[in-house]
C-alpha cells in the first residue's frame, strides 16, 4: 500500500483515533509550556558566543553584584537646579528605605563620616600590601618625633583656618592611612571620571543595587513594577517645575524585552493568520479548511517550541519570530496540497480519492521544499549564536512537522460531502496566464528578464552600499523607556560612556595580585601616552600574601609602646581630646598585634562592614568569586559602535558564508531532483535574481542589514528553492498544461502572497530588528514568486516547449 493510500484510509477511516492523537500532543505541549517556560531576554545571547568581548561580558552579567544594579537620575530645568540640590538628599533617602533596594551611592563615600570610618576600619591589611620600600618610608613615619612634628604642625594649619589640616587629622592623624589608601583613592575615583552630577547641574545620578533573586524576566518584571510604584510617589516634597525621574539598568532592559517578547509573539502571530486567513479565503472561498491550516500550524509551533525548549532549556529572543515564520512557510504546504486535493475533487475524485492523490503528487515536493529549508535553517548551529542557533533548530523542527500535519491532520477539516467548487475566477486567471506563457513565452520572459536583471545589477553593485547596522540597539525594543533614559544621561553626561571591560581570573591571591600589577602598569603606559583617558583596577584590593607576609616581618622592627606613648603624650600637649583620635590607637594596636607570627594576615574583606557604601565600588570590581575580577579603561571616546562593528564585521561574513553554503546545497540537491541542466539554470538564475531584486529593494527602501535580518537571505532562497521545485518538478511531468500546471501555479502564487503577508506581520513586533526581518523576508519572497512566474514558468516553456492539448499524465 502506497503511503499516500494509507493516509488516506486513516483519515477517512479513524478519524477519532487522528482526533484523540491530535488533542493528546497539544495538551502534552502546553503542559510543558506552562510549566518549564523560561525566556532568555539577554541580548549577548544573540551575538556569537566565540567573541572575547562578548564571553567576558556574559561572565560580568553573571558573576557580578552590578547586574543587579539600577541607575536612577532626576532631571530638572535649569531654573531649579538649587532646588534639585536640596530635594536629592531627600531622593536617596526614600530610596534607602525601598524593600528591594540594598545599598545606595548618592556621591562620594569619602564625603560622609560612615565612609571615612569603614576605610579607616581597613587600613592595616592594605598597609601590609604596600611594595617594600613604600611600606618601610611609611612605617618611618611612626619614629616618636616625627608624630610629634606631624600633630603640631596640624595644630598650627588648623589655627591658621586650613579645612584640609582639619580633615587630615581626624582621617589619618598617625599619617598611615594616606599611603594605605591611596592605590585604593586611584582606583575608585568615581567622582572624577565618573560623576554623579551633570556639568549644568540639571542632572542628579543615583546608583541603587537591588536584592532581587535572579536577573530571569519575570524577577525584572516583578522588580520593576515596584520600581514604577516607587516613581509614581517619589516626586513629593518637589516643589519647582517639571522633574523627570529616569531609571536604567540591566533589570529594566530585560523587564522591557521579555514583555515586548510577549506581545511580539501574540501581535505577529495574530497578524499573520488574519492576513493568510485572508488569503487563503479568497483563493479558495473556504473557512474550515482554513481553520484546520490553523491549527496544523499552531500545533506545529507547539511541537517545535516544546521540543525547543528540552533541547535548550530556555528560548531566546530571537526566538519570538519564530511562529510568525512557520506560519509564513508552513502555510504553503497548506495550500498546494488543499489546491491539489480540491482539484481532484473538480475532476470528480472522491473524498479518500482526492487525499491519496494530493499526497502521491505534491508529498515528494513538500518533502524536498521541507528538507531545504530545515536544512537550511540548521545551518545557523554553525554561526556560533545561540539565538540563532535555537531559531535554526525551532524552524527545522517546526517546518518537517508542518509538512506531516499538512498531509494528514488538515485533512480532519475538510467534509466529505462538500461539493466542489464549480467557477474558480483566480484559477481561471493563473490558467490563462499559463496558456498565453506557453503559447508565446519570449514577451514575458524578457520584460522580466531586463527587469530582474536591471535590480540584480543594482543590488550586486557597492553603489549604493548596503549598511550593516552593529549596534545592539537593534535588538531593543522600540521606544524602551531605559533605552530613552539611559541615552539621556550620556547626552547630559557624554563622560559616562560605559568603558572598556576587562576580566581577570586568577587561581591564587599571588597570581591575581601579580596579573593585576602588571596590567596597571601596562595601562599607565598607555595612559601617559595618550591612548587611553583613564583606567582603574582592582590593584589595591589584590592582596599579596608574599608582600603581607614580608612586611609583617618588618613590623617587629617598630617600637609600637614607644609610639603608643608618643601620640598620647603629643595629644595632650597640643590640647586634643585622646577620644577623637580612637581610630589612631586602634591601627596601633592591629599593627602591634600583627607581629606575632600565629596571627592570621588581614583581609579587609572581613574588617570592611557589609552596611559600607564602599562595597557598590568594591563589587564593581570583584565578583562572587573573590578571585574573579574587572578592571575598566576609559578611552577618549566611545568605542562601543566601533567595536562592534569590527566584531560584528567579522561574523557577518560567517552568517553569508552558511548562507552560501546552504545555497551550494540548494542548487545540487536541484541538479540531482531535475536531472536536467537547463532547468537547473534555469532556476539557478532565478535564484540570483530574486536575491539581487531583494538587495536592490533594500537599498532604495533604506534598510539596514542587522544581526537578525540577515537572515532572511537564508530563507528567501530556502522559499525561492521551493517555489522552483513545485513548479519544475510538475512541468517535468505533466503532459496537460491547462490542467496541471495551472493547478500549481495557483497554490504557489497563494502560497507566495501569504508567505508576504504572514513575514510583513512581522512588522507590528517592537522589536525593531525583527521588524526588520519581516520587512527583509517579505521584499524577498515578492520577488522569489515575481522570478518564479514571470521568468521561470516563461524560460522553460522557452526551453522544453509542451504541446498544449494532450490529456495523458506522466505518473513516472
Amino acid at each position: 500500500m502506497r503511503i499516500s493510500d494509507f493516509i488516506a484510509r486513516i483519515i477517512t477511516q479513524r478519524r477519532a483515533l487522528v482526533w484523540c492523537g491530535a488533542t493528546a500532543l497539544a495538551v502534552a505541549c502546553i503542559t510543558i509550556l506552562v510549566t518549564s517556560l523560561r525566556l532568555d531576554s539577554d541580548v549577548l545571547n544573540i551575538l556569537p558566543s566565540s567573541f572575547r568581548s562578548v564571553q567576558g561580558l556574559k561572565i560580568y552579567d553573571r558573576e557580578f553584584e552590578q547586574t543587579r544594579e539600577l541607575t536612577f537620575a532626576l532631571l530638572c530645568d535649569p531654573n531649579d537646579v538649587d532646588k534639585l540640590e536640596d530635594f536629592a538628599p531627600a531622593f536617596a533617602e526614600k530610596l534607602r528605605q525601598q524593600p528591594w533596594c540594598t545599598r545606595v551611592l548618592a556621591g562620594s563615600p569619602m564625603a560622609t563620616p560612615d565612609g571615612i570610618r569603614d576605610l579607616q576600619s581597613i587600613a592595616a591589611p592594605l598597609l601590609l600590601n604596600l611594595e617594600p620600600g613604600a611600606f618601610n618610608e611609611t612605617m618611618s613615619i611612626l619614629q616618636p618625633q616625627k608624630i610629634r612634628d606631624r600633630l603640631h604642625r596640624l595644630h598650627q594649619h588648623i589655627e591658621a583656618g586650613s579645612p584640609r589640616a582639619e580633615f587630615e587629622l581626624s582621617f589619618d592623624p598617625l599619617g598611615l592611612i594616606a599611603p594605605a589608601l591611596k592605590p585604593f583613592a586611584e582606583s575608585t575615583a568615581i567622582e572624577q571620571d565618573q560623576p554623579l552630577t551633570s556639568p549644568d547641574r540639571t542632572m542628579r545620578i543615583f546608583l541603587a543595587v537591588t536584592n532581587q533573586s535572579s536577573i530571569s524576566a519575570f524577577e525584572c518584571q516583578r522588580l520593576m513594577r515596584r520600581v514604577n510604584a516607587f516613581r509614581a510617589t517619589a516626586h513629593e516634597g518637589w516643589d519647582g517645575g517639571p522633574l523627570e525621574i529616569l531609571v536604567t539598568g540591566r533589570s529594566a532592559f530585560v523587564s522591557e524585552i521579555s514583555l515586548s517578547m510577549r506581545y511580539d509573539i501574540l501581535a505577529t502571530l495574530a497578524g499573520s493568520v488574519v492576513l493568510v486567513g485572508t488569503i487563503f479565503f479568497v483563493g479558495f472561498r473556504r473557512w474550515l479548511p482554513l481553520l484546520g491550516m490553523g491549527f496544523s500550524l499552531l500545533l506545529s509551533c507547539l511541537v517545535a517550541l516544546t521540543l525547543g525548549l528540552l533541547i535548550f532549556g530556555r528560548l531566546s529572543m530571537v526566538s519570538v519570530g519564530f511562529c510568525a515564520i512557520l506560519v509564513g512557510l508552513g502555510v504553503d504546504f497548506a495550500i498546494l496540497i488543499f489546491g491539489r486535493y480540491q482539484q481532484a475533487r473538480t475532476d470528480g475524485e472522491s473524498h479518500g480519492q482526492a487525499i491519496a492523490t494530493s499526497v502521491a503528487k505534491l508529498g515528494k515536493a513538500v518533502f524536498f521544499g521541507a528538507l531545504t529549508t530545515a536544512v537550511g535553517f540548521l545551518a545557523l548551529v554553525l554561526s556560533g549564536s545561540m539565538g540563532f542557533s535555537q531559531l535554526g533548530v525551532l524552524i527545522a523542527i517546526g517546518i518537517f512537522v508542518a509538512g506531516l500535519f499538512m498531509c494528514s491532520i488538515l485533512f480532519l477539516f475538510i467534509r466529505e460531502r462538500q461539493a466542489p467548487v464549480r467557477h474558480d475566477w483566480v484559477f481561471e486567471i493563473i490558467k490563462k496566464y499559463v496558456c498565453w506563457v506557453v503559447r508565446r513565452p519570449a514577451p514575458m520572459l524578457i520584460f522580466s528578464s531586463a527587469l530582474l536583471l536591471l535590480l540584480s545589477a543594482i543590488g550586486f553593485s557597492p553603489i549604493p552600499p548596503l549598511h550593516f547596522e552593529a549596534s545592539t540597539r537593534s535588538l531593543e525594543p522600540k521606544n524602551s523607556r531605559a533605552s530613552v533614559a539611559l541615552q539621556k544621561i550620556m547626552h547630559k553626561m557624554p563622560m559616562r560612556w560605559e568603558p572598556v571591560l576587562a576580566v581577570v581570573h586568577a587561581t591564587n591571591p599571588q597570581e591575581l595580585h601579580d596579573d593585576w600589577q602588571k596590567i596597571a602598569v601596562h595601562w599607565s603606559d598607555l595612559q601617559a601616552a595618550g591612548k587611553i583617558k583613564s583606567f582603574s583596577t582592582p590593584a589595591a584590593l589584590c592582596l599579596s600574601p608574599k608582600s603581607m607576609q614580608r612586611n609583617r616581618e618588618q613590623l617587629s622592627a617598630v617600637n609600637f609602646p614607644a609610639a603608643h606613648e608618643t601620640l598620647e603624650q603629643t595629644l595632650d600637649a597640643e590640647g586634643f581630646s585622646r577620644d577623637a583620635f580612637a581610630s589612631a590607637f586602634t591601627l596601633l594596636d592591629n599593627l602591634q598585634h600583627l607581629v606575632d607570627p600565629d596571627t592570621p594576615l588581614p583581609n579587609w574583606r572581613a574588617q570592611l562592614p557589609r552596611s559600607s557604601s564602599w562595597w557598590f565600588l568594591v563589587d564593581r570590581y570583584f565578583g562572587q568569586d573573590p578571585l574573579l575580577t574587572a578592571g575598566f579603561v576609559t578611552t577618549n571616546q566611545p568605542v562601543s559602535t566601533h567595536a562592534q562593528r569590527e566584531d560584528l564585521g567579522r561574523n557577518l561574513p560567517v552568517l553569508l558564508i552558511i548562507s552560501a553554503l546552504m545555497a551550494f546545497f540548494d542548487v545540487s540537491l536541484l541538479a540531482i531532483l531535475y536531472r536536467d541542466l537547463r532547468l537547473w539554470i534555469i532556476q539557478v538564475i532565478t535564484l540570483a535574481f530574486a536575491i539581487g531584486a531583494m538587495i536592490a529593494s533594500m537599498k532604495l527602501l533604506h534598510i539596514d542589514l542587522n544581526m537578525l535580518n540577515v537572515l532572511s537571505f537564508r530563507l528567501v532562497l530556502a522559499i525561492g528553492v521551493d517555489y522552483g521545485i513545485y513548479v519544475v518538478l510538475i512541468w517535468q511531468k505533466t503532459r496537460e498544461i491547462e490542467h496541471d500546471v495551472a493547478g500549481v501555479v495557483k497554490p504557489v502564487v497563494l502560497a507566495g502572497l501569504t508567505a508576504v503577508a504572514g513575514f510583513g506581520s512581522l512588522v507590528l513586533a517592537k522589536n525593531p530588528a525583527l521588524s526588520s526581518l519581516g520587512s527583509a523576508c517579505a521584499i524577498g519572497i515578492f520577488w522569489s514568486l515575481v522570478a518564479t512566474i514571470f521568468f521561470t514558468l516563461p524560460a522553460m516553456a522557452a526551453a522544453e516547449p509542451k504541446p498544449r492539448h494532450e490529456n495523458k499524465i506522466d505518473t513516472d
